[in-house]
């Protein structure tokens, strides 16, 4: 998956148009000391597992009489649907589509049964029960984890705000090698940022060596979010003294 980043900006110069004004700024800045700074790259990665899992339903009958094909679907998608108020799943959370065609003769209806689930555990459930409640004319599918619009939105910002921090650590830390303290942000700006979805490296190690089919855990593990930022951060270089000073103030 790809999106474009947004580029925050956070810079302090001012711009002149006048020539008088460049002439008075540049005669000013003469006793101006010219300002230090030190820039650096830095990179941040946050990790979202899958917030959302959806499950289809499936009933249908084969009737000679088309009344007999909807009655008996019905019936089985009255209790899938009073399961579900059961296990308190929400009606928005839930799409049902129905279908009636003829073939040879034969009425063959079909209704079908979307459910989104935030809770993982509580779709496993349900998904359970109505396997062990109902007979083979009801299928039941594996469930398809998935990424909530604002949980996308929040780990993209989360991995550029861990950039961020890393960027200013590192700035820290070489202002400290220099004996010198850290001063305001001139400069914040998001370059790249990179998306993709498979295990994270704890994930590959835990389920190392599993042969078969695909767990639950494996199938969580594959739709798992990965987001990389790297941004470019300018700070204000000071002398100790002065940096004290501002985190008096």
């Amino acid at each position: 998956m790809s999106f474009h980043p947004s580029h925050v900006l956070a810079s302090t110069g001012t711009q002149c148009t006048d020539n008088k004004d460049k002439i008075s700024t540049n005669r000013a800045n003469l006793s101006v000391p010219k300002l230090r700074e030190i820039q650096v790259w830095a990179t941040g990665e946050a990790v979202l597992t899958p917030d959302r899992a959806s499950v289809r339903i499936v009933v249908s009958s084969k009737k000679e009489q088309a009344g007999e094909a909807k009655s008996s679907v019905a019936r089985r998608l009255d209790y899938i649907v009073q399961t579900l108020h059961t296990h308190n799943v929400k009606e928005g959370d839930v799409t049902i589509t129905k279908f009636i065609q003829r073939l040879e003769g034969v009425y063959n209806m079909e209704a079908e049964v979307g459910v989104v689930f935030v809770d993982f555990d509580k779709c496993q459930a349900v998904c359970n029960f109505l396997v062990e409640k109902l007979d083979e004319s009801v299928l039941v599918s594996q469930p398809n984890y998935f990424h909530s619009s604002h949980g996308l939105e929040g780990v993209r910002r989360q991995a550029c705000l861990n950039a961020v921090q890393n960027a200013r650590q590192k700035a820290l830390e070489v202002a400290r090698l220099l004996r010198q303290g850290l001063g305001r942000p001139l400069t914040i700006r998001e370059d790249q940022s990179h998306e993709w979805e498979g295990p994270t490296p704890s994930q590959q190690d835990s389920a190392a060596g599993n042969e078969g089919p695909m767990t639950l855990q494996q199938k969580i593990a594959n739709a798992t979010v990965t987001v990389s930022a790297k941004v470019f951060a300018s700070f204000e270089l000071v002398s100790r003294d002065k940096s004290k000073q501002q985190q008096r103030t």
